[in-house]
């Protein structure tokens, strides 16, 4: 069952659940932006909502882990890297209303699988120089799955 991250405690409760994602590893990732052809041959923009991320990691400390983001804002994958580890040490989780400038109080969910903390210049927030794995979204559900449970969900889509 998919709890969806409204709160603070919803928050807390997934961190405990999750021991705060650490030993964790990423085993996949899919995105979707919902976008495509419509009837008349066009290509169109989407709803932001459409923007879906969902993340799958295996963990030493529980089951697997399922992350669903929706209105994906924005995406950073920190992928292979020489002398690097691609452990969790512990994950970083919480609400942000900074992110889309100065002028803006959007409330959106940021997930890192490191410590989050963006440079701002300014009214401008730069997130291009981050060694951090991260996603910001408007929305983000998560469950701890077993591993026979995942192959079965991954049968079905």
């Amino acid at each position: 069952m998919w709890k969806e991250i409204e709160t603070e405690k919803d928050i807390e409760d997934f961190l405990e659940a999750s021991y705060s994602m650490h030993d964790s590893v990423l085993v996949s990732a899919g995105y979707s932006t919902g976008c495509g052809e419509t009837d008349n041959g066009m290509i169109i923009a989407c709803p932001g909502n459409k923007y879906e991320l969902k993340l799958v990691f295996d963990s030493d400390w529980c089951e697997r882990i399922e992350l669903l983001f929706t209105g994906v804002r924005h995406l950073n994958m920190c992928c292979f890297r020489d002398n690097y580890s691609n452990d969790i040490y512990g994950c970083h989780l919480a609400f942000h209303k900074e992110l889309m400038g100065k002028t803006r109080d959007d409330r959106l969910i940021v997930w890192a699988d490191n410590y989050f903390s963006p440079k701002i210049h300014g009214t401008s927030i730069d997130l291009k120089e981050s060694e951090t794995s991260f996603v910001i979204a408007d929305r983000m559900k998560w469950r701890i799955i077993s591993k026979e449970e995942a192959e079965i969900c991954l049968q079905k889509e």
